[in-house]
This record gives C-alpha cells, structure tokens and sequence, in this order.
C-alpha cells in the first residue's frame, strides 16, 4: 500500500461533511502546472493555473492543496502563430489544450479532453493570455472530462477505502492520531465507504479530544497574538467556538474568548457548543472541529514534487 499520508487526503478532509448532514460530496483534486514543450512565461502560467482551478471548483470538484493523489493538468502546444504589422502590431496565437485528470500514486491517467482555443494581443505574453482566457470552464469536453474523472476518483474510494482505514487503525495503534484521523475523514461520503469512515473518523476524535481541541486552541491563540485587531478576534472566535465542551481545554478556551471581547470592546458573538443539544447539530460542530484539526495538520506538510512525464 502506498502513502496515503498526503496533502490530498487533507484537501479531502476539508470537503466532507458526514452524509447525514449534507449530500454535498465535492472530491478532492490539485491542479498541477504541466511541463509546457515551450517554457511559457509566468504571467501565462499564471492564467493556466487560475483557469485550471475554475474548471475544477465550477464542476464540483475541491482544489483545497497542492501536490495531491488526483491531479487536474493541461498541456498547450503552440499550433499556429502569426503577426499582423497593424498598426498596431498583433500577435495571433492558435493553442492545442490537453486536459488530463490523473491518479499520480498509480500513474494512471483517468480522464482527457482536447480543445483549441485563439488569443490575440499587442505582445507574446498578452496573446498567449488571452486564448488561456476563452477556456470556458462549461465546455462540453471540459464538463465531460471532469464528470469521467469523478467517477475515477469514487471508484478509488470504492475499492480501496477498507484498506485506508485498516491504516487508520494501524496509525491510531502507534498513538498518531492526526494521520489516523486524515485518513479515516478522507474517504468520500458519497462513495462506498464514506459512512462508515465518517464513523471511524468521529471514534478517533472521540478517543482523543483533549489533543485536537488543545490544537484548535493553540491555533486560536495564534491567530489573536499575530493581530489583536477585530478581524483577527472574528477569526479566533471561530475556532473558539469549534471546541468540545467536554474538552479539558474547554475553560482555557472561555478565557481566551472572554480576553478578545475585553480588549476590542466589542460583543463578538463567539457561540459555544453548550447550547446544542440536538445530535445532529453536535456532529455538525465535531466534524467542523474535526475539520480545523485537518487545516493545522495540513499547513505543517512538506510539498511534494509531481513528475508527469509519464502522462505522455
């Protein structure tokens, strides 16, 4: 079994909610700068990479980090390009879009569309910008290239999800619980598995919230030492409000919140978990926690350099 200690399990972390809660089922996918045969300039790598992102938040699909399982790449091959003398002088350039949705664990692509689109503009840069900009994110191929990707990525889940949480309880055994709880969240809800990772991932959180809930507060303090501004205090309370009741940290937390609110001089509401009382809404709150715990945990990986040579 390959590492499945990565970034893309993280980004998948900050997609799913539990089924009961929400059908939404966004899947995780990195957008991958691919190796251009010609080396385009930054301003247009740029574009490509701001373009490839829309295409994929448009479809339902969630780019949270970089560096993942499941890749959305493009390849552009300079076609045709010409200059009108003008006045004013116009470069035309003629561009071949490959799109590639890929599994970079297996090296396995899972999806590819071709299009061509045409840019005009008074300088190199300026043209190639401009036919990156008719990419239309609702393009028949597109759409149809991320939906064939989806189902990839769902029949992954579906064939390998028992093994990912079989690592889970192997990595709880070693006492790492953050990796553990990585992996049990980053099965999709909507695939085979999703409720019983869901349940796995709540056990593990169950077991250890004094440790996460420590983490989010850390996290909160944080955030209010960096600015102790009302922005700043807007943004701890948020994660204030994540943290258990029944966690040990939880009047330290209080403390915390009680401590903004005097040194702004302003009534943020920072809603603590005491008044849910319905399951549901508890789990909503867990499972946000849960969440935040997955952002920390995210923010302290290495990136890791993607080869996509073999995507040829």
């Amino acid at each position: 079994m390959k590492n499945y200690i990565s970034i893309i399990l993280i980004a998948t972390l900050l997609s799913f909610p539990v089924k009961s809660i929400s059908q939404d089922c966004d899947l995780p996918i990195s957008v991958v700068l691919y190796p251009q045969t010609e080396e385009l300039p930054q301003a247009v790598e740029s574009i490509l990479e701001n373009q490839l992102t829309r295409i994929a938040t448009t479809n339902g699909l969630d780019t949270g980090l970089s560096n993942g399982q499941f890749i959305l790449t493009a390849r552009i091959d300079i076609l045709d390009k010409s200059i009108n003398p003008g006045p004013p002088i116009q470069v035309v350039n003629n561009l071949g879009i490959t799109f590639y949705i890929a599994d970079t664990y297996t090296e396995t692509k899972f999806a590819t569309e071709y299009i061509e689109v045409n840019g005009v503009g008074n300088n190199e840069t300026k043209s190639l910008v401009n036919a990156i900009r008719r990419i239309n994110a609702n393009n028949s191929k597109i759409v149809a290239l991320l939906n064939n990707g989806k189902k990839k990525i769902i029949t992954y889940f579906d064939n390998n999800y028992t093994k990912i949480l079989q690592e889970a309880e192997r990595k709880v055994s070693m006492q790492l619980y953050e990796e553990a709880l990585m992996l049990a969240i980053s099965v999709p809800v909507c695939s085979k598995g999703g409720e019983a990772a869901t349940k796995v991932a709540l056990d593990i959180y169950a077991k250890h919230i004094d440790q996460y809930n420590q983490i989010l507060l850390n996290k909160a303090s944080i955030i209010w030492a960096a600015g102790q501004n009302e922005s700043k205090a807007e943004e701890a309370g948020r994660i204030l409000a994540l943290i258990d009741p029944q966690a040990t940290c939880y009047g330290d937390a209080q403390k915390l919140a009680a401590e903004i609110k005097t040194q702004i001089r302003k009534d943020i509401d920072f809603e603590t978990r005491e008044k849910y009382h319905d399951s549901v809404e508890l789990e909503k709150q867990r499972i946000q926690a849960i969440k935040e715990v997955g952002v920390a945990y995210g923010k302290g990986q290495k990136e890791q350099t993607t080869n996509l040579t073999w995507l040829k």
